[in-house]
């Protein structure tokens, strides 16, 4: 019996493990990328490329995207470098987002890959197709595949990759405040709607 439980749960140790070490892996290959970025840069090039108030943008197709302070959803774009080394074509962001109580952003894809950290507050989380891992305070990690919904803590993560269709809100009395690191398409945006059903045919 001890034989056939290992040979169950050792390939799901195996594929949290690897998933683990990709997870860290594209975090350390983040910060090298940020660190040449800074390294290469005047200061000029790095003022023009690190806004430091929030952005908006009337044209914008990022369901993120406020207009004033006022709005539910606040994103300030805290770094951001267009074909960093290593990935022409791609754009790397550091985004802070602050989700007023009661809000609730679009569904939305991000054209890339969004690692996200809840820094405060509780995130209601859904995916209404494909997959996102969220890793737990714990250390464990979580596929939450949709259609789901799940809340994320504070110290807690979620990564996103490519078509998965999901959106936060925040049902608490309590703003929530996420940091994340984008890797998207160069001149996708941060994400894009996504309107109608999105169930797979």
């Amino acid at each position: 019996m001890g034989a056939a439980v290992d040979a169950v749960t050792g390939p799901v140790r195996q594929t949290a493990a690897m998933r683990h070490r990709l997870t860290v892996l594209l975090a350390a290959l983040l910060l090298v990328v940020l660190a040449a970025c800074g390294a290469d840069d005047t200061a000029e090039e790095r003022s023009a490329a690190a806004p430091s108030t929030t952005e908006s943008d009337a044209d914008s197709t990022d369901p993120t995207d406020p207009g004033s302070s006022d709005e539910p959803v606040v994103r300030e774009i805290l770094s951001e470098h267009v074909d960093p080394p290593g990935v022409p074509g791609m754009t790397l962001s550091l985004v802070r987002y602050t989700i007023a109580p009661g809000a609730q952003l679009a569904p939305h894809v991000h054209p890339g890959i969004q690692m996200a950290f809840i820094e405060s507050g509780t995130l209601s989380y859904t995916v209404e197709s494909g997959t996102a891992v969220v890793r737990r305070a714990t250390g464990t990690e979580e596929d939450v595949t949709g259609p789901s919904t799940t809340s994320i803590e504070a110290e807690e993560s979620v990564v996103e990759v490519g078509d998965m269709v999901h959106f936060g809100a925040n049902d608490t009395d309590a703003p929530i405040v996420i940091l994340a690191t984008l890797l998207t398409e160069d001149g996708a945006g941060l994400s894009v709607p996504v309107v109608g059903p999105t169930d797979p045919a």
